[in-house]
């Protein structure tokens, strides 16, 4: 055997879909004699695909095991830029610190555009907001005395009615004068208050204070700055970033320390040690598993080897046959019985390995079908017929199905299912569940046949029409489905058309087993209405 492939079973899809990880779907080619020797063993089919899943289990465990060394210097590479990074973002973080503060530091307090000192200087020039205030006071208070004065001695006033209203009128212009100068000399006293000519002014005084009061601001900002600055030096060595770096340094030594083989108390020597004891018992383990694998195999070739050497092969394949009948017909009612250890009809002869009586629901209720298994390479086609014969003489059946195995089926029978007269010969792969469609197409048209019989009338046997053609379409469709079967065995290449194809044929015989199913259904119907 070149090669070996399974594909996967509808089974298996459900066991790997219900795990915790996504399945996996291999197409394996397998070329090694000794190991394809040993799949070979296994029967096709789930348990073939388990065994080896747990090889390939056991070899990535291995794999696993023997690539399981630390590399120290990549650690140690990594810690070496782990502290890179960590510096250079603290560096660039107090430089944007620094910017930050300088940035808002100057848009308040810069002497030349902050913002301070522009509204200090819009406030105390001439002509700024603090004058124009005063001005605009000392404008309202003359008003207002002006309009004083006109009311108690303007024109219309009661005072100057009791006056001569004429320039002469000494009073009036005296009053008026005395008036005129106490208001000059109040409007003089009270601008001299916001000028900047005169140091002992008012405002002069408050520009004092102000500038006085900035000055100290100024300075004491300058100097938290360059507290903040020498803070943020690495050449001040009690600095919070000097400080900050040697905690760093000293983190980056005990690192390195942990992760160097030149200490034995450093982890990665701990873990170096606990390795090497775990490698050592993994590998005193894996040869105490192989020799137990290899006595194992072993004595599954000699027992392989012993059964094939043995007649007891063909009693494995009779065995194996009677547990699909059973499981093709036990759902239908139908009765299966092992008889080849005993004698039949004919003196001494023990030709039948199964009687099939049909259900007493059945059209043909009672109805006997021989079934012959055999897996021997000394048949031809003309002793397979002349054994059916006898076996049908023998168990006093009308019918027989003739079951040859795959691997020992006459080179004369060259279609799955064939057949002649009243007997029906199918080549079955115990190893392969998709043959089992063979043995139930082989198993559905015997009975038919044996319904067929049973029933007389002209208006039963058109029904068997469908029957007959169903029949027919079922050995087409399990020839080609045979032949799609073994080219899979070999052609990798266009596999996924083949198995479509395959698919698809499989199908179809499903569909023509319903309509034998449901013509043998309409056929015990007519039965019971015929009763």
């Amino acid at each position: 055997m070149d090669s070996l492939k399974q594909p996967q079973t509808e089974n298996q899809e459900q066991q790997t879909n219900t795990g915790d990880s996504t399945p996996l779907y291999i197409h394996l080619t397998l070329t090694d004699p000794e190991v394809v020797a040993a799949v070979s063993e296994i029967p096709a089919g789930p348990q073939r695909t388990e065994f080896v899943a747990n090889c390939v289990k056991v070899g990535v465990l291995a794999l696993r095991a023997a690539k399981g060394v630390v590399d120290g210097a990549a650690i140690r590479n990594e810690g070496t830029r782990l502290i890179e990074q960590l510096t250079e973002r603290l560096t660039g973080h107090r430089d944007l610190l620094e910017q930050s503060m300088g940035n808002s530091l100057a848009h308040y307090f810069d002497p030349s555009s902050g913002l301070f000192t522009v509204r200090v200087e819009n406030l105390t020039k001439d002509g700024g907001e603090l004058a124009g205030l005063m001005q605009n006071q000392v404008t309202a208070v003359q008003k207002q005395l002006s309009e004083t004065f006109d009311n108690f001695l303007g024109e219309k006033s009661t005072f100057l009615a009791l006056l001569s209203p004429s320039e002469s009128n000494q009073l009036l212009a005296a009053m008026r004068q005395t008036v005129d100068g106490v208001m000059q000399a109040e409007r003089n006293t009270i601008l001299a208050q916001f000028s900047l000519d005169e140091p002992g002014s008012a405002l002069s005084r408050l520009v004092r204070d102000l500038t006085a009061t900035h000055g100290d601001l100024t300075k004491a900002l300058g100097d938290s700055m360059g507290v903040m600055i020498s803070e943020f030096s690495l050449d001040k060595k009690d600095s919070a970033l000097s400080r900050l770096v040697g905690r760093v340094e000293e983190a980056q030594r005990n690192i390195t320390k942990e992760f160097s083989l030149d200490s034995a108390d450093s982890a990665l020597s701990r873990l170096k040690t606990e390795l090497n004891t775990q490698l050592a018992t993994l590998s005193t383990s894996q040869q105490s598993f192989q020799t137990e694998v290899v006595g194992l195999l072993s004595g599954m070739a000699a027992r392989k080897e012993a059964q094939a050497r043995s007649t007891t092969h063909g009693i494995i394949f009779e065995e194996e046959v009677g547990n699909q009948l059973r499981i093709i017909g036990s759902p239908a009612g139908d009765i299966i019985e092992d008889c080849g250890s005993t004698t039949g009809l004919i003196r001494s002869s023990k030709v039948g390995d199964f009687i099939v009586s049909l259900s007493p629901d059945s059209a043909a209720a009672g109805a006997k079908i021989v079934v012959e298994a055999k897996e021997s390479g000394s048949y031809t086609v003309a002793t397979t017929l002349s054994e059916a014969d006898e076996a049908r003489r023998n168990r006093g059946a009308n019918f027989c199905l003739f079951v040859h195995s795959k691997d020992t089926a006459p080179s004369g029978i060259v279609e799955p299912i064939t057949k002649y007269g009243n007997d029906v010969v199918v080549v079955w792969d115990k190893n392969d569940s998709n043959s089992d469609v063979v043995l139930r197409a082989g198993y559905l048209t015997v009975k038919a046949l044996s319904i067929r019989a049973a029933l007389k009338s002209s208006s039963e046997a058109a029904s068997f029409q469908k029957i007959d053609k169903a029949i027919e379409t079922v050995r087409k469709q399990v020839e080609g489905f045979t032949e799609i079967s073994t080219s899979s065995e070999t052609i990798t290449n266009g596999a996924s058309k083949i198995f479509n194809r395959a698919r698809i044929m499989r199908t179809e015989l499903e569909k023509q087993l319903e309509i034998l199913t449901d013509e043998i259904g309409l056929v015990k119907a007519q039965e019971n209405q015929s009763d």
